[in-house]
């Protein structure tokens, strides 16, 4: 006899393993039946590599396993229970566990649509996410100090401010500028280049767009810090002539 014997038909699952002998047929709620119930519903969804038992017992519960029935002819369970898959997806399921003529335990499951293995597969995922993740914010994080004398080469360091408000930035250009101390300083000499050219410009306005442009379409365009400097020292050049 095969050691497991698998089937699907249309959107129905109809599997069934086989697993040692014994002499009394597992209850609906042997540990032996709801195991086989999720190995056989992760065979249909795929997607089980790497995932620990426990990961598996605990975001695919069968909750509340009871029997319907039992055929003491062929020493038959049938079994009804609820699915839970990650706490997000349920689904009631109904399964058999029994003995064949050579005292094999046998498990089969059936009636788990197509939609419902899908809804299943995830649950179980979304909910390995959120355990994984809990555990990875619980974990301690090593704490990283910082020599005094490192801290205070980096204070000195940042001591310099564009012709902008850095607490106030909006764009990435403008971040970038204040995280880089060069292009903070010929922002500053761009402001000053700027408001005197302003001052002696007979158009005024037209100046004003022109320099609104120039953020816009240049500066703003550039996605590195030796670019814009670039684009800035010949701006500064265009205003000071």
């Amino acid at each position: 006899m095969k050691d497991k014997i698998y089937a699907v038909i249309m959107v129905t699952v109809i599997a069934t393993f086989l697993i040692g002998c014994s002499k009394e047929v597992p209850k609906c709620s042997d540990d032996r039946s709801t195991t086989l119930v999720r190995k056989i519903i992760l065979d249909q969804i795929g997607g089980s590599e790497g995932l620990s038992e426990k990961e598996i017992q605990e975001n695919m519960k069968i909750e509340f396993p009871r029997a319907s029935a039992f055929d003491e002819k062929i020493k038959k369970y049938s079994c009804e229970a609820k699915l839970v898959a990650g706490d997000a997806y349920q689904l009631p399921i109904t399964y058999d566990s029994q003995l064949d003529d050579k005292g094999q335990h046998i498990v089969s499951v059936r009636g788990i649509s197509g939609a419902d293995l899908f809804g299943v597969k995830s649950g179980l995922i979304e909910g390995i996410k959120k355990s994984r993740a809990t555990k990875s914010e619980a974990a301690p994080q090593p704490q990283q100090t910082v020599p005094q004398t490192q801290q205070t080469q980096q204070s000195s360091e940042m001591k310099w401010s564009p012709s902008f408000d850095c607490a106030k930035v909006s764009t990435g250009s403008e971040r970038l500028i204040c995280s880089n101390k060069e292009l903070s300083e010929v922002d500053v000499q761009l402001a000053h280049a700027y408001k005197a050219a302003l001052k002696n410009s007979p158009d005024k306005d037209g100046l004003k767009r022109q320099q609104g442009a120039w953020l816009k379409n240049e500066r703003d365009a550039c996605s590195d810090a030796e670019s814009m400097l670039k684009v800035y020292k010949e701006r500064i050049a265009q205003l000071s002539r």
